[in-house]
């Protein structure tokens, strides 16, 4: 019923189904000979109801659009040329340009892989160097008096430094509580990193965390990104959370019911060589900036290990089981995590000098 309300109320044809993302379905359909995509928001999510937030969802929604139109000043065709959304009780939905095909990690050459990092990468800096024009940094709110705008506001310089000690004292808990944790390189490395960002840092950018092989696309030879979550902070953060995500994040949860679908146990070279590309892409042989990313590269996978952590101190929830899995998944897990933390500040320390 909500699809032919949507259909009805957008003047548009139906296609056919082009599959579901954790939160939003979504179908090809036709504008004349327009070729777009709907997306309609799911009322159960992470088995949850998911109930109606008007101001959740036009910062979502508006965060979406400022995004695209961010990207598309930077390089056209990077994102949707075009997106639009309605927002109500009764009727939600977005429609945007059909921009291609999603990546298919198992079927890629490793060259192809390394292409698309590499378009990824160069597309996130171009992106950083468009004035977003909002108010405040972190993930983006919504109001009727703001419009769009970051959610905190204050000394975000202020807001790192304390971030950046958070980190270290993060680290120092996982020590105790895992004496594996405790390495001098790691320490060192961390603590290398820590200073880097707060040294680094000159103003908060438009960024995107989550840019998940799901989100890319590929027209042709051009890639396409889709289904952002954008924010203002740190721009290096968000370049060492992509490195995070397909160099570690996605193998080492390859298990849980989020991410099992996608068999990234069975793509990691493919997930590696996007990683390798990325960076290249984004530094553009800068190594001064190559370094700023693997800090924070370093920093996102300490904090992959805390958030497993803390997770062993409390009752998991359904929600949190589809995203990380049960007590047991999340101990072992934690072994593979000081590994990779080890791995990762021994290979980039020089780097962070």
């Amino acid at each position: 019923m909500r699809l032919e309300a949507a259909l009805e109320h957008a003047g548009l044809v139906l296609g056919r189904f082009l599959g579901e993302g954790a939160w939003h379905y979504a179908w090809q359909v036709n504008r004349g000979a327009q070729q777009l995509v709907l997306r309609i928001p799911k009322t159960i999510a992470y088995g949850k109801q998911v109930a109606f937030d008007e101001v959740a969802l036009k910062a979502e929604y508006a965060g979406t659009k400022l995004y695209y139109q961010t990207v598309n000043k930077a390089q056209e065709g990077a994102a949707p040329l075009f997106f639009d959304y309605y927002v109500t009780p009764e009727l939600t939905y977005t429609i945007e340009n059909y921009a291609g095909s999603q990546i298919d990690l198992h079927t890629i050459t490793l060259d192809k892989a390394y292409k698309i990092g590499l378009q990824t990468g160069a597309i996130h800096k171009a992106t950083e160097e468009i004035p977003h024009g909002l108010t405040g940094f972190g993930y983006l709110a919504w109001s009727e008096e703001k419009g769009l705008h970051g959610s905190f506001n204050g000394d975000i310089r202020e807001f790192i430094y304390e971030e950046s000690e958070e980190h270290l004292s993060d680290y120092q808990a996982l020590c105790v509580a895992f004496p594996d944790y405790d390495d001098i390189i790691v320490k060192k490395a961390l603590q290398l990193a820590a200073n880097l960002r707060k040294k680094a840092f000159t103003k908060p950018l438009l960024g995107n965390q989550d840019v998940s092989p799901e989100n890319i696309l590929c027209n042709g030879e051009n890639v396409c990104l889709i289904d952002p979550y954008p924010s203002i902070y740190y721009a290096r953060g968000m370049a060492g959370n992509f490195m995070n995500l397909y160099e570690t994040y996605f193998v080492t949860l390859a298990d849980t019911e989020r991410y099992k679908k996608h068999h990234f146990q069975d793509c990691i070279e493919n997930l590696r060589m996007i990683a390798k590309g990325f960076i290249e892409g984004y530094s553009a042989g800068n190594q001064q900036i190559v370094g700023e990313v693997r800090g924070e590269q370093l920093l996102q996978l300490l904090e992959t290990a805390h958030s497993h952590f803390r997770l062993l101190s409390e009752d998991i929830a359904s929600e949190t089981e589809i995203r990380y899995g049960n007590k047991e998944q999340i101990k072992k897990r934690l072994v593979t995590l000081s590994k990779e933390l080890k791995e990762l500040a021994t290979s980039q320390i020089k780097m962070l000098v």
